[in-house]
């Protein structure tokens, strides 16, 4: 990419985390206003768990796949425009249910909505970022997560004692459907621009006239023959474990170290909501600096950062609280949980053909999503109610090593297969 396209590739990275903050707020609603939620609807705290747990990701994560296809074929503005209308609209509406059915059938449909966006926006970003970039530019669309949740936490704050719980849905949902039209008005950028670099861009026209199979059949055919992107796709899982499981963070900290509610929402707002963005810049741009260093070097940073940010985070656990290092690994973890998507995100992307790159994400997310993501938050609390909260998040985190030997075998295939890739005929690739 010339420098002249610069500025264009800031803006589709500027516009699209703003989706992605969007996106997480309007996910984070059952958890920002859960109490209020099973007041007023008179549920119980599994099916508030249900709302905000395991069925909304199973839902998110086949939808991811499939919309991924989808991307690799059709408009793709015009395609998150269609699931920005669908997950803000079922948000607006969500304020009317009247039942725990009502509510659960429109958090399926803003699953089904919102999971139109990272396959299809990271697909887009890696087409206007050179290879080189990718992992700051996943980073950055990344950090919607700690701005989404943190906002989502204080707009609620703000709003619910003075208009109610159901007022929040609508004001966070209308918000999203003002977007739309500034969506449509976003261009396509040309398919495998990326790596163009000085050259002119060549725009690999969409698969329009593939189907789903076929394309998942390239990715299948694409994983048998990359050692590299399998070995990535099985470390990430892995070392999600310990980010996932911190799903209950919140729960241990009023349960087992003795923080108020307030305490703990607060703290955890706060801290997550800073050091969560601050990592996913940090990760991203300290992963590309590897990248264009070493051979591999996002996987080398993912192995690296596993092993440096893996002792803090269990220290977390073990502190006393009125400890200053409490704070302070509580502050490096939530750093680092944000830190590793940038470089995930990108090197699957980077071991793949360009007009099957939305698919892979999709592929990924639902991969992450049922097998960390939905798994580790259910594991860390079985073994919570057999003995503590505090062993169960503390295997959890243990498990995030296990990632590293996957890293580094990743890291030494990855050139290999790389050059597998560019050296596809360009209609393949």
């Amino acid at each position: 990419m010339t420098t002249k396209l610069a500025p264009k590739a800031s803006f589709y990275l500027g516009f699209l985390l703003l989706l992605n903050v969007f996106n997480f707020a309007h996910r984070q609603m059952p958890i920002s206003l859960g109490y209020q939620i099973e007041t007023g609807l008179g549920i119980s705290h599994a099916q508030l768990g249900l709302l905000i747990g395991f069925a909304f990701i199973v839902v998110y994560s086949v939808a991811g796949m499939l919309f991924g296809t989808v991307a690799d074929r059709w408009n793709r503005p015009r395609l998150i425009a269609l699931g920005l209308t669908l997950w803000s609209a079922a948000t607006v509406v969500s304020g009317l249910s009247q039942s725990f059915l009502q509510i659960a059938l429109l958090r399926l449909l803003v699953g089904t909505g919102a999971a139109v966006l990272t396959p299809t926006a990271l697909g887009m970003l890696a087409d206007v970022y050179r290879p080189e970039k990718r992992a700051f530019a996943s980073g950055v669309y990344y950090g919607g997560i700690p701005l989404g949740a943190g906002l989502s936490l204080i707009v609620v704050a703000l709003l619910q004692p003075v208009l109610g719980w159901r007022a929040c849905f609508y004001v966070v949902g209308g918000a999203g459907l003002l977007m739309v039209p500034f969506m449509l008005l976003l261009k396509d950028p040309p398919r495998g621009g990326g790596e163009a670099a000085e050259a002119p861009a060549v725009n690999q026209a969409p698969a329009a006239g593939r189907s789903m199979a076929e394309v998942l059949g390239e990715i299948v055919a694409v994983a048998r023959r990359s050692p590299a992107l399998v070995a990535s796709v099985i470390g990430s899982v892995i070392v999600l474990w310990p980010i996932s499981a911190l799903a209950l963070g919140v729960t241990w900290l009023q349960a087992e170290r003795g923080f108020t509610m307030t305490q703990a929402g607060l703290y955890s707002g706060v801290i997550f909501l800073v050091a969560g963005f601050l990592g996913n810049i940090a990760g991203g741009w300290l992963s590309d600096l590897c990248h264009r260093r070493w051979r591999g070097g996002r996987l080398w940073f993912l192995a690296i950062a596993q092993l440096v940010i893996g002792p803090p985070a269990l220290a977390w656990y073990v502190l006393p609280k009125d400890s200053v290092l409490f704070y302070v690994v509580w502050f490096i973890g939530s750093f680092a949980a944000t830190g590793y998507f940038g470089p995930i995100f990108a090197t699957v992307q980077d071991l793949v053909p360009a007009r099957v790159r939305s698919t892979m994400v999709g592929v990924f997310l639902l991969l992450a999503n049922i097998f960390a993501t939905g798994l580790a938050p259910w594991v860390a609390g079985a073994i919570g109610d057999a003995t503590t909260l505090t062993r169960g998040l503390v295997i959890c985190t243990l498990v995030g090593f296990l990632s590293v030997p996957f890293f580094v075998f990743a890291a030494r295939r990855y050139a290999t297969d790389v050059a597998l890739v560019d050296a596809l005929p360009a209609g393949s690739r």
